[in-house]
């Protein structure tokens, strides 16, 4: 049975973590911003000679093994509940790595305000196709339903297919980091003037 056939049938071999990733993820790392803002510790760090950047890729790091032990862990109970273990089950873990930096990044960017809005727009909870139009469209542009193919690809072992996929999540992390870093250099100098 392809993909495209199921037409919204939950099966678990449709659902490869990226959204219990995404919005966990997303949801700690902008809460983790927001109680620093909030307290002394916040103020202590612009007294040192870090960069934005730094601050950044500081909340970043230890988040990163948190997202693959979450990935790992709902590998570990999707193979309890039957999906198959095999090399295309590794890869999907190690596809969806760049999706967890995404949503790290969305989480540093943007605190906990998109994380359902992703939920609907990575075809998880309903096929996009049933939906279409402008609603198809526009989650088509952004990286959810992308990183959620990556990973379907990478289950399915459809490895020509990953990559298409797969770029436009890099992409979008690369950006939103970066975006990430501008938005806290300019925060980080407006509090200390």
């Amino acid at each position: 049975m392809s993909m495209k056939s199921m037409n919204g049938i939950l099966i678990i071999n449709r659902l490869p973590c990226p959204v219990k990733v995404s919005a966990t993820l997303a949801v700690f790392s902008g809460m983790l911003i927001a109680k620093d803002k909030t307290s002394s510790f916040m103020l202590r760090l612009f007294t040192s000679p870090l960069t934005s950047s730094h601050f950044i890729f500081g909340y970043t790091l230890p988040l990163f093994p948190m997202a693959v032990l979450q990935i790992a862990v709902c590998f570990t109970v999707a193979f309890i509940l039957g999906l198959a273990f095999n090399i295309n089950a590794l890869l999907t873990i190690v596809v969806l790595i760049p999706a967890a930096v995404l949503f790290i990044a969305i989480g540093l960017l943007c605190g906990a305000l998109l994380t359902n809005l992703t939920a609907w727009l990575s075809d998880i909870w309903f096929d996009l196709d049933l939906v279409g139009g402008a609603f198809k469209s526009i989650a088509e542009a952004l990286p959810f339903v992308h990183a959620v193919e990556a990973g379907r690809a990478a289950l399915a072992g459809d490895y020509s297919a990953i990559f298409p996929d797969l770029w436009w999540v890099i992409c979008y992390a690369a950006v939103i980091m970066a975006i990430a870093i501008l938005v806290f250099t300019n925060k980080m100098n407006s509090d200390t003037t």
